[in-house]
């Protein structure tokens, strides 16, 4: 699952010149477990993305690439980001760019996700243009039926039951097109149609 691999001739410079957009981002290895969270949900709810630790700000006047001294070094944003997510973000990939006497990086490739990931703190964040936006309520509803995660049919409705459709016009119609006799409760069994 993690790999290791020697830096290419110009990644180093590569690396510092990343345009942190909807897709890339580069964060200090120094950064809060948590913080990094963040950014990896949001390109796990969106599109998915690129993210490399061991880089530090653009604004910084001196040294950027600051990696991890060994892969050890990486085991709390690793596990952070791993087993801290809920649910966790499958079929990513994880590598540790080696630039010898300068360390490693560590770049993880996060897919997008059919599913709705939240932290460990319970937020849920996507990606929008170059920066993570929290979402709450809505939003998240709004995100798991984008995403096919929930799907209108399987929400049951407030305070419906089922004996209101079982003479309802519309199923006594469709049982008639698709031709079944069976008796409308146990049509809705055999069609997992719930309410």
């Amino acid at each position: 699952m993690f790999e290791r691999r020697d830096a290419f001739d110009g990644e180093e410079k590569l690396l510092k010149l990343i345009s942190e957009d909807h897709f890339n981002d580069a964060k200090s290895k120094r950064i809060a477990p948590n913080k990094l969270q963040e950014t990896f949900v949001a390109f796990a709810n969106s599109d998915g993305g690129d993210l490399y630790i061991g880089i530090e700000d653009e604004k910084v006047e001196t040294e950027r690439l600051i990696d991890f001294v060994n892969e050890e070094e990486a085991n709390e944003i690793i596990h952070h980001l791993l087993e801290g997510t809920d649910p966790s973000v499958e079929n990513m990939e994880i590598e540790f760019i080696d630039f010898k006497s300068k360390g490693l990086v560590l770049h993880i490739i996060i897919p997008k996700s059919p599913a709705v990931h939240y932290c460990a703190n319970g937020d849920c964040y996507i990606r929008v243009n170059a920066r993570k936006s929290k979402i709450k309520g809505d939003r998240i509803t709004q995100l798991a039926y984008s995403k096919g995660f929930y799907k209108y049919e399987q929400i049951a409705i407030k305070g419906a039951e089922l004996n209101d459709y079982l003479k309802s016009e519309n199923v006594l119609s469709y049982k008639n097109r698709i031709g079944t006799k069976l008796d409308t409760g146990v049509f809705f069994k055999k069609t997992e149609i719930t309410c």
